[in-house]
């Protein structure tokens, strides 16, 4: 079985839906998260996308230096890039990770959101 963990790219908060006690998203506390999960055993991590996240493959990026076996799963959203450009980068991070990519394909989302990232499409 395949299992993976996620990094809190929007913040990390200890109680669900609600600020309280929260920890800053930032790149020292993702990269605990991620050795962590790469020691642990895991297969991977979500990283997600949200206007309220950092981005996903920069993210990625530099977490996957600072790790060995750990797969990323990067949360893409259709029509916020060029396929040819995400193609690249998929291959780029790949080959560079050493085959530890994996791509997330959200296909929807809050339409308020995907407003604000100039998609106006229904979910």
């Amino acid at each position: 079985m395949d299992i993976l963990w996620f990094i809190p790219t929007h913040g990390d908060g200890r109680y669900l839906g609600t600020n309280t006690g929260g920890r800053a998203a930032d790149h020292t506390y993702f990269q605990q998260v991620a050795q962590a999960a790469d020691r642990l055993g895991y297969t991977g991590v979500l990283l997600p996308t949200g206007r309220s996240c950092e981005d996903p493959w920069i993210t990625a990026a530099a977490l996957a230096s600072v790790t060995k076996n750990l797969k990323f799963l990067v949360a893409v959203r259709p029509g916020l890039m060029l396929p040819s450009v995400a193609a690249r980068m998929a291959s780029t991070f790949d080959r560079l990770a050493e085959g530890r990519l994996l791509i997330n394909v959200v296909a929807g989302g809050d339409p308020y959101e995907l407003a604000g990232d100039g998609l106006f499409v229904s979910h």
